[in-house]
């Protein structure tokens, strides 16, 4: 028993480090502070700063880089099946893609990337409907979400493994599906919640009470599709095996390198900002302006995550069980003599 709690206490200090270092290497980039704000005049006038952040973006990946540095050396040593990593490949490199699609498809219409001096200068080339494909999408995009996809796996495997091993669902179950089709099923209230979420965000887009009613929410359009598609398809097989405490970890410590990440640095600085015509209009005043899409896109990204992860295992475990020597014989129960 002291055993365990010293290697518990062990594990919350490597926690603490997974956040203090990368925040540390984050904040330390800023060589000015930015203008407060004043309430009373006469305002404080500060003089602008060619480059208050040199290469600030490229090494805020960090944020993400450290914890998923970290967890990765214990998932590749831990003695688990070959299955599951392989879940976790497919799953860490198919939402990878689909964000770097995000950027090369969407990316000069959602984001900017003003600030030039926060990055290393090399570019990728992005759409834009009306003047086509420019080189314009800094290449650390490809660092945010590879190393985000990595980074919010691999906390919930091994919240799902170790911290909250006590409520891991055991994969037997999912050795009872024979055929592929049997993982797809058709759930109506994802597309309930999908529908209702983007009608409110459209809603408020028209009719809310801000400047930006012109355009269309497209962004928010863009998150629930994606978002909750594979919920559609595949949460009635996934929901059984997901780890919801594992869960919650993931979507909270992702929430709160986000919100840190964005509120404080990236869009103060402008590492990268927003068109206001293809948000809803709900910015974070206090959050610097931060849409509202930013902090619901990590909840919906966890959430999309999660469900493809959990189907994937299930699929590659009924692949394995149907390419058993023996799988064409009944298997004899544990119990029976």
């Amino acid at each position: 028993m002291k055993h365990k709690l010293h290697t518990d206490f062990k594990v919350i200090l490597l926690i603490l480090a997974c956040f203090v270092v990368p925040f540390t290497i984050t904040l330390t980039r800023v060589d000015y502070p930015r203008p407060l704000a004043v309430l009373q005049p006469p305002p404080v006038v500060i003089e602008p700063v060619a480059n208050p952040t040199p290469l600030g973006y490229t090494w805020s990946l960090s944020l993400f880089l450290v914890p998923c540095a970290a967890l990765l050396i214990w998932f590749l040593r831990r003695p688990r099946s070959v299955i599951q990593k392989r879940a976790f490949w497919w799953t860490a490199g198919l939402m990878t893609v689909l964000g770097i699609l995000l950027d090369v498809c969407f990316g000069r219409l959602f984001f900017t990337f003003p600030n030039d001096g926060a990055v290393l200068g090399l570019r990728f080339y992005g759409y834009r409907f009306d003047d086509g494909w420019q080189k314009t999408i800094p290449v650390e995009e490809v660092g945010f979400y590879l190393f985000g996809c990595f980074c919010i796996l691999l906390v919930y495997i091994w919240g799902d493994e170790h911290w909250f091993g006590a409520y891991n669902v055991d994969d037997h179950p999912r050795s009872g599906y024979r055929r592929y089709r049997e993982l797809v099923s058709f759930h109506p209230w994802s597309v309930v919640y999908g529908v209702l979420f983007f009608a409110m965000g459209w809603w408020y887009k028209k009719h809310g009470d801000h400047p930006y009613q012109e355009g269309f929410p497209g962004y928010w359009l863009f998150m629930v599709a994606v978002a909750l598609t594979p919920s559609i398809l595949f949460y009635p097989v996934a929901r059984a095996f997901v780890n919801w405490r594992a869960y919650s970890l993931a979507l909270v410590a992702t929430l709160f390198v986000s919100l840190f990440w964005e509120a404080a640095v990236a869009v103060p600085y402008q590492w990268w900002g927003y068109n206001p015509k293809q948000m809803m209009g709900l910015f974070i005043n206090g959050f610097s302006g931060l849409p509202i899409e930013e902090p619901i896109l990590w909840i919906l990204a966890s959430w999309a995550i999660v469900i493809i992860y959990e189907t994937l295992y299930t699929l590659l475990h009924m692949h394995a069980e149907q390419a058993r020597p023996d799988a064409g014989t009944p298997r004899r129960s544990s119990a029976s003599r």
